[in-house]
Order: C-alpha cells, then sequence, then structure tokens
C-alpha cells in the first residue's frame, strides 16, 4: 500500500506532477512561499512526494521447510528488508501471524518479536506517521504465537499497544481535521470483509485478537470516531476481484488486501494496493501483477473513490471483472468452494428464527439450510454450511464452529426449553447430545490447539514410539 497527498490548494484532480510542472511555469518571482515549499520537498523527496509504503506481514515463505527463510527467521526479514528497501521509498511494517513462527531459531514469541524490530530499526512493533496535512498512518502487530491460548495463527495486539491505539484516536480527533489510515496483518470483526469459515473461522483466527475479549474494541473505536477513514488488512491470501474485498462501515472503508507471490494466493491472483488521496477524498487501486500491459508493466487499475467530506464510497464498475467466476470455478476443481465464504447474518434476511424451539433441520437437509437465532443468554447461533456456526451477539460477524459436518452426521438439531439447551438427536437409535456452553459462556469450539503444544506432544510421542521400537 501507499498514499500519495497533495497539499496544494489548487484543483484537487490534478496530479502531483501536474501541479508541480503548472508552479515551475511561474516566474521565481511570482512564486509563494507554499509553492517554493512544494518545490524544495520535490526536490527532496523525488517524483514520489508524500508516500509511504506499508507491507501488511507474512514476510517469509509459505511452505515450512524448517531452514533458514522460513516464514519468522532472520534470513527471511533480512531478506524482505533487501526487496522494501528496492523500491526507494520510506516504510513501514506489521507483523503477521506467520512472522513470529520462527520456531527452530527462537525460544520465545519475546526473542522472535525483538530479532524482526532489530532488522527494521524499530523500537516498537507499532508506528504512526504523518505523511501530509492532517494525515496519519497507524499500524497495529500481532504479538504471539508460542503463547497463543489456542491458535497460533491469531493476530493478536496486546494490551499495550490498544491503549496506545486509543490514545493516538483521542490525540488526533475529527474535529480538527484528521484523517486516519490504519493497518493490521487481520482485518477487525464487524468489517464485514470475505472471511473463510473453514480455514480462518473454524481456526479462531480470522479477525485481530479474536479469541480475546478485547476482539471488540476495533470496532466499536472505528464507530466512534470518524476521523478513521480507511483500515487495511491482508490475512486471507484472497484477490480484490469480490465485492466484499471493500466494505464500508459508518464512515471508514475497510479494504483487503492481496498477495505478490505466486505460492501465496490462493485464488492465483498477485495483487497490491495502492491509496492515492488529496484532502478531499481516496482513491483506491488495484496493482494486477499476473496481468501485463503491453510493455510488461503490471496492470494498474482503479477499484473505488472515497469522499472524505461525506464518507461515500463510489466502486468503478469495470473493476469487477470475469476472473470472479474464473477462480470461483476453478476453486470448485480444487475441492476450495468449501473455504470461499462464511455467511454473517443480517437483519431483515430473512433467516432469522424468532421462535426458536423444537426441530431447526435433520442431517440430510443442514447442507441447504440457513438460519439463525437468538439462544436464550443471549448468544447468536446459526445453520450455514452444514455446520452450527456462533455468531458476535453485537456485530453478527462469525466466531467459530460449534459443531461441524462430520460431528453432526445424520442427526437432527434441536433447541429444547425455551433456546435454553441444543440436542442433537439420532433419529433412529433416539441417542441424544447436549451441546453445553463453554467455561466463558460461548459454543463455539476451539478445534485448533497452539502449534508449539502440538510439535512438542509429537516429539514425545514419536520418542515414545523410537524407545518402544528399541527396547529389548
Amino acid at each position: 500500500n501507499s498514499n500519495s497527498n497533495s497539499n496544494s490548494n489548487s484543483n484537487s484532480n490534478l496530479s502531483v506532477d501536474r501541479i508541480i510542472d503548472k508552479i515551475k511555469e511561474c516566474p521565481a518571482g511570482d512564486l509563494s512561499a507554499n509553492q517554493l515549499e512544494i518545490l524544495l520537498e520535490q526536490k527532496r523527496q523525488g517524483d514520489f512526494m508524500n508516500c509511504h509504503l506499508v507491507s501488511l506481514g507474512d514476510l517469509g515463505r509459505k511452505d515450512i521447510r524448517h531452514e533458514p527463510g522460513d516464514a519468522g527467521t532472520t534470513k527471511s526479514f533480512l531478506d524482505a528488508k533487501e526487496f522494501l528497501n528496492g523500491f526507494n521509498l520510506p516504510y513501514d511494517l506489521v507483523t503477521g501471524n506467520h512472522d513470529l513462527e520462527g520456531l527452530d531459531e527462537f525460544d520465545t514469541d519475546e526473542s522472535n518479536l525483538e530479532a524482526w524490530m532489530d532488522c527494521f530499526d524499530k523500537s516498537l512493533p507499532y508506528f504512526s506517521k504523518q505523511i501530509g496535512e492532517k494525515t496519519l498512518l497507524v499500524g497495529l502487530s500481532t504479538v504471539r504465537f508460542r503463547n497463543a491460548p489456542y491458535s497460533s495463527h491469531e493476530c493478536h495486539a496486546d494490551d499495550e499497544q490498544l491503549a496506545w491505539f486509543e490514545k493516538l484516536i483521542r490525540d488526533h480527533p475529527d474535529e480538527d481535521g484528521w484523517r486516519i489510515c490504519v493497518f493490521t496483518h487481520a482485518p477487525i470483526m464487524g468489517s464485514g470483509l470475505r472471511v473463510l469459515q473453514n480455514v480462518h473461522i473454524v481456526n479462531g483466527c480470522a479477525w485481530m485478537n479474536h479469541c480475546s475479549d478485547s476482539r471488540s474494541l476495533f470496532i466499536d473505536t472505528v464507530k466512534k470516531n470518524p476521523q478513521i477513514k480507511l483500515w487495511c488488512s491482508g490475512h486471507f491470501h484472497l484477490s480484490h476481484e469480490f465485492p466484499d474485498s471493500l466494505s464500508k462501515v459508518n464512515q471508514c472503508v475497510f479494504m483487503q488486501v492481496g498477495v505478490v507471490g505466486k505460492k501465496s494466493t490462493r485464488d492465483h491472483t498477485r495483487q497490491t494496493r495502492i491509496v492515492q488521496g488529496n484532502r478531499d477524498e481516496f482513491r483506491i487501486y488495484t496493482v494486477n501483477h499476473h496481468v501485463r500491459d503491453g510493455d510488461e508493466s503490471a496492470e494498474l487499475r482503479l477499484d473505488a473513490t472515497i469522499d472524505l467530506q461525506n464518507g461515500e464510497m463510489k466502486l468503478v464498475e469495470k473493476a469487477r471483472t470475469d476472473l470472479v467466476e474464473e477462480v470461483r470455478t476453478d476453486c470448485v476443481k480444487n475441492g476450495g468452494e468449501k473455504w470461499w465464504s462464511a455467511y454473517v447474518p443480517q437483519e431483515e434476511d430473512g433467516c432469522y428464527l424468532e421462535s426458536a424451539t423444537g426441530k431447526i433441520a435433520s442431517g440430510d437437509e443442514m447442507g441447504e439450510k440457513v438460519c439463525w437465532w437468538h439462544m436464550y443468554d443471549g448468544k447468536v447461533l446459526g445453520v450455514h454450511d452444514g455446520q452450527v456456526v456462533e455468531y458476535d451477539a453485537a456485530t453478527l460477524s462469525p466466531l467459530g464452529i460449534v459443531v461441524n459436518k462430520k460431528e453432526l452426521g445424520n442427526r437432527e438439531l434441536l433447541l429444547v426449553d425455551d433456546s435454553k439447551a441444543i440436542v442433537l438427536v439420532d433419529p433412529e437409535t433416539e441417542e441424544f447430545e447436549v451441546i453445553h456452553p463453554n467455561d466463558d459462556g460461548s459454543y463455539w469450539r476451539k478445534y485448533q490447539r497452539n502449534k508449539r503444544v502440538r510439535q512438542e506432544e509429537k516429539a514425545r510421542e514419536l520418542a515414545a514410539k523410537l524407545w518402544m521400537e528399541q527396547k529389548p
């Protein structure tokens, strides 16, 4: 992502280059102090005035081979630094979940994170950078992998960052004219971006702070602070070709960012975002690295404009290409339809069960059933893609899977005692199972456990197996 911002009082539709050319056409004695300052900054910064590059993390290669260059290793950081330095632009970056995956090199999350910060000359894993008049970039990093209570791939900003973030937003209020763009590796809950049910939802690692009570802090902050205009995230390795790769909540546009590497993409597209802005609007572009023009340069495409005065986002129709169906067809051929999206309940969607009691669905119809309801305790559950899903009560974002397809089998799903209990019943034997809430009151199951713990368990099991094979 990069952002160029013109502070000139000239027509906002003029490019920076054209503004500078017009200034250069004026006699030196007629130039104002502001115009002289623009020329001086152009001399200092070169052609890309007020530009800033932001990496959203996951710097190493995707396949873990337990070698230097793997995600989370010192070599992956050094390789990424060489790549980013090659742009000859100022840049910042945040960590992704894989950036702390250097398990063979580092014993702790703290030492892994310190190596990342040392490589990029950072004293803190988060950043703020003013790149133009009243225009602020803000980045938050994930800081745990080995210490994650459940999935190591949950992106988690710690309490120190959250306190810093809230204060930073307070110190740059909307009434003073600030425009804030936020960068995180994973999106935030309530953003409305496309999410992968059978990859990130099932494993509890779709949203920032997914498994923490603080997960709602981000969207609450957005709703209370109209100066937050843009929130950029990646994590899902998906393209920009879908309508829900851009979404809008109140005044804030949420932007999915694709990947550059061929081995990292889920849908064969390789894309980068460029954001160009001035005091009146942001323009969101896609760089299609997989589509080459006649001169072999990557295709540049305008996707949307954001009016910073009224918050309106206008999508460019030509940005929705035939690639959507090509990608979907290819994924079906390769068995990938399951992860393609998660259903997000909407008010007045016709799927809400006002009085949820008795049989909700049987095993043979669960695959087609889409519905959602409130439990007696206020929790929101639903059926989608043959699974029982829990949703966040405030935003209706999917939280996790309560009962998956395999567990459900051909059993019937019932709600009994005024939606106080979920019961699975075998229609042939009439044997039943009650689905109890977790200790914290939630229903969704934490299927994916901490990766470091799983590795240690496998090592012990292997040692025991070898000992048994070698004993007299």
